[in-house]
């Protein structure tokens, strides 16, 4: 029960802090660390448990809900939901396919590489069913800046994981 309400305080300061500071305009990406939170303590736990697989199930419903609160602050339903669960499913592959140690430069790029997907695959919804426009040179400026900017936070909270 304890855990829960942590990881429910977590998740409220965590969509407080992505929706509150901005920087030059530019709305951080830190619910995809939601994500890769939850899928490194899901497939790695403390405890090692009795050779059974983890379900994807559960990562699922977390990818959808992560989703779906995203987009009810951006005010559409869809485009978050898709996104973040295509990238929880394509990290869950690279989680259960790599069984080596994880060194800290590899979940760096594992976090630069997934939030930039995240946000690609986010925007492209965005322009092809909504008709957005946008320079191509500002946008992919923004998205190597989201996802700078998520390798250090990313990296201090999965310190010491897997």
């Amino acid at each position: 029960m304890k855990s829960l309400i942590k990881l429910a305080i977590f998740i409220f300061v965590i969509f407080f802090v992505e929706q509150v500071f901005t920087l030059n305009n530019i709305n951080f990406n830190f619910s995809f660390l939601l994500i890769y939170l939850f899928v490194i303590h899901y497939f790695f736990p403390e405890i090692e448990q009795k050779k059974i697989a983890p379900s994807e199930t559960l990562p699922v419903f977390f990818f959808v809900l992560v989703g779906l609160i995203e987009d009810l602050f951006q005010g559409v339903i869809g485009p978050s939901i898709i996104s973040k669960t295509i990238t929880g499913a394509l990290l869950i592959i690279v989680v259960k396919q790599l069984f080596f140690h994880w060194t800290e430069l590899f979940k760096a790029l594992i976090i630069f590489i997934f939030t930039i997907t995240d946000e690609l695959i986010y925007s492209l919804i965005i322009i092809y069913f909504f008709n957005f426009d946008m320079e191509y040179i500002s946008f992919f400026k923004v998205l190597l800046i989201k996802g700078l900017f998520n390798i250090p936070f990313g990296l201090i909270l999965s310190w010491k994981k897997p």
